[in-house]
């Protein structure tokens, strides 16, 4: 009788762990990765100048009517598309002047899909046009002063009021502006302690306004809420899951609080849930239909949906849907 209840004992504190695991978001990953995986749907573009082509896309955004706005870098240009993948329109050339680019780095697109932003690495600046690329302002400069982030500009979002947040991988901060170009202060500084960078590349805001920042040379992802408050981070260096590579460029998040994160020499994508618990990774090094080199930046639809994946080296966009 004495063994039957330790038995019993034994069950109901196997039982109670269980749940305590389960319930626990920061415990034993793996019961979502078995869960959650990323399907490869098809490629959009290849290589080339033509309309619909690309040359080392390197960015990439979804407004919140599902249309792709493709960083064309090698073809100095920003290419749209439907949310089916039809080419819609195109603009830019090579140069220095409003509407022209040099180093095309970044493209985003507010949340309410009125503004398209580019961020440009050799004209250190941030260009403002209309959905149909019309060209409404521009702002920065190579200077010494606080928004000296023109020595190495890299990524671009904005938050549901309009407020413009830009990496400035150089200083180690990140800048922060009105949508006119109006600078308003500085999030982080230099060094490896929660709330400070080396590095930092990829930025992605979610619906409330959190922050989400690639530390790209401190191998994690760092997390800030509506109020510049560090929040949580995640990562180290190494191929594992969860681990990073030296090169993290683009992070999005979708409607349900996924996080993907590009591990670009890594040749794959990781998703996380937003506390950062690994749910899945995707990718592997090579030129095949469902293969990356050196992808760069990601992108989410507004369902959460889609996912677009610049392919740079492959001169293509991959797309993945989540698979639950």
């Amino acid at each position: 009788m004495a063994g039957v209840k330790k038995s019993v004992t034994y069950l109901l504190i196997v039982a109670l762990f269980g749940i305590i695991i389960y319930q626990n978001p920061f415990c034993c990953t793996s019961v979502y990765s078995q869960e959650t995986e990323l399907k490869y749907i098809k490629q959009l573009g290849m290589k080339g100048i033509e309309k619909g082509r690309f040359t080392s896309p390197h960015s990439l955004a979804v407004d919140n009517l599902g249309n792709i706005y493709v960083g064309d870098t090698g073809n100095k240009r920003i290419q749209k598309f439907s949310p089916n993948g039809t080419f819609l329109t195109s603009w830019g050339s090579e140069g220095t002047g409003d509407g022209q680019f040099l180093g095309l780095h970044d493209v985003t697109v507010d949340p309410e899909g009125k503004f398209v932003y580019t961020v440009e690495l050799k004209n250190h600046r941030v260009q403002k046009f209309d959905p149909k690329g019309t060209f409404i302002t521009k702002w920065g400069f190579n200077g010494t002063g606080d928004r000296d982030f023109m020595r190495a500009p890299h990524q671009i979002a904005v938050n549901s009021l309009g407020k413009v947040f830009l990496t400035d991988s150089n200083g180690n901060q990140i800048l922060k502006f009105y949508d006119n170009g109006t600078f308003i202060g500085t999030l982080g500084s230099k060094g490896v302690g929660p709330g400070q960078f080396n590095t930092p590349h990829g930025i992605a805001i979610d619906a409330n306004d959190n922050i989400y920042v690639t530390d790209m040379k401190n191998y994690r992802v760092q997390v800030f809420d509506s109020k510049d408050t560090f929040v949580r981070q995640w990562g180290s260096l190494g191929t594992g899951s969860g681990q990073f590579s030296e090169t993290v460029p683009g992070i999005a998040i979708d409607s349900n609080n996924r996080v993907y994160v590009v591990d670009k020499i890594n040749s794959r994508v990781q998703m996380f849930d937003n506390t950062g618990n690994y749910l899945s990774s995707w990718g592997s090094d090579g030129k095949g239909a469902q293969q990356l080199h050196k992808p760069e930046d990601i992108a989410v639809n507004d369902e959460g949906e889609d996912i677009y994946i610049t392919d740079t080296r492959n001169s293509r966009v991959q797309i993945l849907q989540v698979i639950e």
